[in-house]
């Protein structure tokens, strides 16, 4: 569902709202007891008689819990606050929706939910414009906020001679399990004209500049570092200089890892299977398609198991209509596959993954608990090489 106030309203219980508006001594007048839990009309025609500033305030706060309430969202809530020593995870189970989760999560622990937040934003970044860079110091490093005016002001530097762009830079900065620092840079991108609405409701354009983003994960652990930065490797390399010179303290900055290659010929195989291990808590693993394609031939073949049955494979598919004859398996390679893996998690309904591997280097999969136990049985499987 697309966000709207009233459909949040209708999602949430009326006592949250009660006790949100309360924090904010706002619709004090309104007689919430006397309201039922989808008459949201009154609720939300007393939200609009609130002045403008507010208004889109409120509308900002109502649709970031709104996406924090998102299935894959739930997790990093729980995840976040254990490494804060909060339980959230029984009081979960008592409430009604996500929605109700998440706002709970807002309003009783907004630190908690701030830090979710930037680390579901994180794993929502596209890994193409994604590097990883290992070999850097395995240290602590001096967070103050003269280190990050440093390193926005450079970062600044660097867009605005190479790009044209950045005259300001903004930078934000978070640490995670006591070792794990990131930092949200937020350089100005070009100015742009908006058209909008001014407070008095006059129709107006107006000129801005817009931020674009820049993140770095540094964990001091490993002294490993991930940069996220759109462009190309050369703006990431220059990127990955400055965060080791400004934040770091080092001139050198070790090369990037490349991303693993991963082969998908072992699945046509006719007597491939996915072992795995009984800690992985695995209960099955299917291929739900997978794309071939001839040698030396931009011709394709795609074979869809569908999803109706869940333990059929694409590789049923492939043994039915490849004649190994006229259409020998060895005349083909696989270029792309997409998974299924299904984990016992002690609930009536299991987890499922869903993941696409892409020849040579393409792969859906972030960092999740279940993420991670999969991509080392990628490994497991010869379809992945050591990274």
């Amino acid at each position: 569902m697309h966000f709207t106030p009233k459909a949040f309203l209708r999602h949430v219980p009326n006592g949250l709202l009660q006790d949100y508006f309360a924090k904010r001594s706002q619709l004090q007048e309104l007689q919430w007891d006397q309201l039922s839990e989808t008459g949201i009309e009154a609720v939300h025609d007393a939200i609009l008689q609130l002045p403008e500033a507010q208004v889109q305030e409120i509308c900002g706060h109502f649709r970031a819990v709104w996406e924090m309430a998102a299935r894959e969202y739930t997790p990093w809530l729980i995840q976040v606050a254990r490494e804060h020593g909060v339980d959230l995870a029984a009081s979960m189970q008592r409430q009604s929706n996500a929605y109700e989760r998440a706002f709970r999560v807002f309003l009783e622990h907004p630190a908690i939910f701030e830090e979710a937040k930037a680390l579901a934003h994180w794993e929502s970044l596209p890994r193409r414009s994604t590097e990883k860079r290992n070999g850097m110091p395995k240290m602590a490093p001096a967070i103050n906020e003269l280190t990050l005016e440093q390193f926005g002001a450079t970062v600044s530097r660097y867009y605005q001679e190479a790009q044209g762009r950045g005259e300001h830079c903004k930078v934000e900065h978070f640490v995670r399990s006591g070792h794990i620092d990131f930092f949200f840079a937020y350089p100005a991108d070009y100015s742009d004209t908006m058209i909008c609405y001014e407070d008095d409701g006059n129709f107006a354009r107006k000129e801005w500049k817009p931020a674009f983003e820049v993140v770095v994960m540094f964990d001091r652990n490993t002294g490993a570092a991930e940069l996220y930065a759109e462009g190309s490797a050369d703006v990431r390399e220059n990127l990955a200089g400055i965060f080791a010179r400004t934040v770091l303290g080092v001139d050198e900055v070790p090369k990037r890892v490349p991303k693993p290659p991963y082969d998908l010929q072992p699945l046509l195989n006719p007597h491939f299977r996915f072992p795995t291990r009984p800690e992985d808590k695995i209960l099955y693993v299917r291929l739900k398609s997978i794309r071939l394609q001839k040698w030396n031939d931009d011709g394709r073949i795609i074979f869809d198991a569908g999803g109706r049955n869940s333990r059929k494979s694409a590789l049923d598919l492939v043994a039915e209509a490849l004649n190994e004859v006229r259409l020998p398996r060895d005349k083909f390679r696989a270029t792309q596959a997409a998974f299924q893996a299904v984990f016992e998690n002690g609930r009536k309904r299991p987890k499922t993954v869903n993941f696409t591997i892409t020849h040579p280097a393409g792969c859906s999969l972030r960092d999740s608990d279940e993420d991670l136990i999969l991509r080392r049985c990628l490994r497991d499987w010869g379809i992945a090489n050591d990274e």
